[in-house]
């Protein structure tokens, strides 16, 4: 009887594994096809991303974003070509973000939340960034499926 217990849990653990893997990408449910973006999850609560908007550009929106969200910046290293930030929200939790240039017009961002942390407070704040950038008009083109002639 144990034996059998033992065997169903394992299981059911080796099945939750598998289907973490199907699941939508740390800051991206729902985000539109406009948006001029690329993610994808990474696991364990970090995601991975490549934004057409300049290095800069990216810097100065999350630091926004994390203001109107009134995440605490316990970390802030912005150097020509990475930046680090350690977010920290209200209940003590951490946003990590590493922001890289790749090119004079490709952005890459590293977004975690740890195995622990609310990843749905990590998608506000990409999504936030995505704001504040479309609000300043910071990315270099809308993501408009262009048609063969």
């Amino acid at each position: 009887m144990l034996d059998k217990k033992v065997f169903l849990a394992a299981v059911f653990c080796m099945s939750l594994t598998l289907l973490g893997g199907c699941a939508p990408p740390l800051a991206l449910q729902g985000l539109g096809s406009a948006t001029p973006a690329a993610f994808s999850s990474t696991g364990s609560g970090s995601g991975d991303s490549a934004w057409l908007a300049h290095y800069d550009d990216v810097v100065q929106a999350t630091l926004e974003a994390a203001q109107v969200l009134a995440l605490e910046v316990e970390k802030k290293q912005i150097g020509e070509d990475k930046a680090a930030f350690k977010f920290i929200d209200g209940m003590g939790k951490k946003i990590d973000a590493r922001i890289e240039r790749r090119t004079d017009t490709v952005t890459y961002a590293r977004f975690s939340v740890g195995w622990f942390g609310s990843k749905t407070v990590g998608q506000l704040l990409v999504r936030q960034i995505i704001f504040e950038l479309n609000k300043e008009g910071k990315f270099l083109r809308d993501m408009v499926p262009v048609e063969a002639d």
